[in-house]
């Protein structure tokens, strides 16, 4: 019995293995475009100026991944050259180097020195993770050897430094430094999954981690680059992979040379690395909509760099559902493939006529799945049109003329204040003859303006309403209407506008000449009326004002130098007074203590009254109090100290 149990226990696990293991892979949202590789190219270029290592590294190794041929080789190489034996950052040592072996062609660097702050960055205990990469990575480049022992050593002292800052940025820049050491950089492997659960998803769509497209490229280069070098498939799922493809295709619109090579680097090591190639299964250009005159719905397999596939899939339309009711139209359907693109499939879905509407189609390309919504479009066709007026109170019924599409009628219709305008109208779907409604239904009045008439043209857009049986209606009272109109009695042309997301023919069809008379102004409607006509003649409505400049109010006229003179006399006249009585009265001075105390009171007095006078002829309030605090204090010790030796010296004198 128990050997039965464990015979079904293990034929269910194998039966779970096998449909996980065959379960399809979603693929990538887009890939990167024809378009897309010439604006990252137009951001690269001005790198080639030459203005500094890092703009002159991006460019060079930029183009190198777009495939393109880098310009200024000679010049490049002469400013690596120069820039090589006085370059201390351990970065730009790196970025000389890395572009001197993209170049390939230049003249030899200058070794000993670039290796003398390489060896001593890489034998330094204290050395970051970030330069350890720089220091390891140029000394790689230029061809050094690199025995166990120092790969080792190299190992240990990036293990310590994970200890005590495991971030992202430490992380990516550890899983590239594994990559170059070979078997010692194995210790690495076990930290991809740290790495990869920090990732944040988006939407359920994309992956990202933090730090944006600098950090997201820095960790899936260096996962990519230590798996191929150990020969080992990192612990990375596959939905994983395409979340975080999609991330960094959605950032194909990046503006800086940095983040474009950050950009095509990540992208060509994923299109490209040993164990999971993220595929693109995606509508073509214009694929996403279909009609009886483009019936293809045209699906586009490749790489995500646009590339066709080695093995070309078998592309097979599992199955294709009507969005509105959720209803499957077509099931296993094979796509036929392009004689002349390896990446193009076509199918024609209009062979089995479906209706006007979204669809769904879930394709699979060999293990890769894609859901994609395409539209149907179809023809509309106006089945009858009737058109007339009748009285507004509806006493009789509208007498209606009919016209037939595209043509206009013949004749001009009169309507005056106690009528209406009627127009019926009808439109069919051209595929199953079907009635049906569309998103828009316009009915335009634009006023017809003679030439040399003195007036304005005027236009008024309806809304055509359908009833229950899709008849559309549209009737407008003249009178009621009037004010809409602005009371422009005259003639106007009358058009019906067609249009909608999911027909192929959208139409704009001049009807007929309408004769609207509208009745005469009355009230409020006449003033409001006369207001709008006089601003409409204003030639310079909207035309540039004027500049608006501030006037500043003109001075007062001064009175003459005489009363000012006189005026200042009179002013002066109490401290000439002081002198006078002072003279008459013999002022004794011959006690003055001459102290420094009594000197420093009457100067400080002094230049308080002086200070005075100049606040009110040229200082503000705030300067004069920051003045007047100094010599505020200055004065009242000086005083207290002055008071105080002349209470001693009466003292004594009693």
């Amino acid at each position: 019995m128990k050997n039965i149990s464990l015979r079904w226990i293990t034929l269910i696990a194998l039966i779970s293995w096998t449909l996980v293991s065959s379960e399809t892979v979603m693929s990538t949202e887009s890939y990167l475009r024809e378009f897309d590789v010439t604006r990252l190219q137009n951001v690269l270029t001005p790198g080639f100026e030459l203005t500094d290592i890092p703009s002159v590294h991006y460019a060079t190794f930029g183009y190198k991944l777009l495939g393109k041929a880098i310009p200024k080789t000679s010049e490049i190489c002469n400013f690596l050259v120069k820039n090589s034996g006085n370059e201390t950052s351990l970065e730009n040592i790196h970025y000389i180097v890395s572009t001197w072996e993209t170049l390939g062609s230049c003249p030899p660097l200058q070794t000993a020195y670039l290796l003398k702050k390489i060896n001593t960055a890489i034998d330094k205990e204290t050395s970051t993770i970030p330069d350890l990469y720089y220091a390891l990575s140029a000394y790689v480049q230029l061809s050094q050897p690199l025995p166990d022992s120092k790969a080792t050593k190299i190992a240990n002292m990036v293990q310590a430094a994970l200890k005590k800052d495991d971030c992202l940025q430490n992380l990516g820049y550890a899983f590239h430094i594994a990559a170059l050491l070979g078997p010692a950089g194995k210790f690495a492997l076990s930290k991809i999954e740290d790495a990869v659960i920090q990732a944040d998803e988006i939407n359920g769509r994309y992956l990202q981690f933090e730090g944006g497209l600098s950090i997201t490229s820095l960790v899936v280069n260096g996962i990519a680059q230590l798996s191929n070098s150990q020969n080992t498939p990192p612990p990375v799922k596959a939905e994983q992979i395409v979340k975080l493809t999609n991330y960094l295709i959605s950032r194909r619109s990046v503006q800086t040379l940095k983040g474009v090579v950050k950009l095509l680097s990540a992208l060509k090591m994923l299109a490209y690395n040993e164990f999971s190639q993220p595929v693109c299964t995606t509508l073509a250009e214009g694929g996403n909509v279909v009609s009886t005159k483009q019936p293809f719905v045209s699906i586009r397999v490749c790489d995500i760099l646009g590339n066709p596939l080695v093995n070309i899939p078998t592309v097979i339309a599992n199955s294709v559902t009507r969005v509105d009711d959720n209803t499957a139209v077509l099931t296993k359907q094979n796509f036929k493939s392009s004689d002349n693109d390896k990446t193009l499939f076509t199918m024609n879905l209009m062979e089995i006529k479906p209706q006007r509407g979204f669809y769904k189609i879930n394709v699979s390309a060999g293990e890769v799945s894609n859901t994609l919504t395409v539209k149907v479009l179809s023809e509309v066709k106006v089945d009858y049109l009737e058109i007339g007026t009748g009285d507004a109170d509806q006493t009789t019924q509208p007498k209606l003329l009919k016209v037939a599409y595209p043509n206009k009628l013949a004749h001009k219709i009169e309507a005056d204040s106690q009528q209406k305008l009627v127009m019926r109208f009808m439109l069919r779907d051209a595929a199953n003859n079907k009635p049906m409604r569309v998103h828009q239904a316009f009915v335009r009045l634009s006023a017809i303006v003679k030439p040399g008439e003195d007036k304005q043209p005027r236009e008024v857009i309806f809304v055509a309403e359908p009833d229950a049986s899709n008849v559309y209606k549209f009737d407008m009272p003249v009178g009621s209407d009037a004010q809409t109109f602005g009371f422009q009695s005259g003639d106007y042309h009358l058009n019906l506008i067609i249009g909608d997301a999911l027909i192929s023919n959208p139409f704009q069809w001049e009807v007929a000449v309408v004769g609207l008379k509208f009745p005469e102004p009355t009230g409020t409607d006449a003033v409001t009326i006369s207001k709008l006509e006089g601003l409409k003649k204003k030639s310079n409505i909207y035309a540039p004002k004027s500049e608006i400049k501030h006037m500043f109010r003109e001075p007062e006229k001064r009175p003459p130098v005489f009363v000012s003179n006189l005026f200042t006399g009179l002013c002066l006249a109490p401290l000439l007074l002081l002198l006078i009585l002072w003279a008459k009265l013999d002022v004794n001075i011959a006690k003055f203590p001459f102290s420094l105390s009594a000197v420093l009171f009457h100067v400080g007095l002094g230049s308080i009254f002086v200070l005075f006078g100049v606040f009110w002829l040229k200082l503000n309030m705030f300067v004069t109090l920051r003045y007047l605090l100094g010599l505020g204090v200055v004065t009242f010790l000086a005083g207290s100290k002055l008071l105080s030796h002349i209470a001693h010296n009466q003292k004594v004198t009693r």
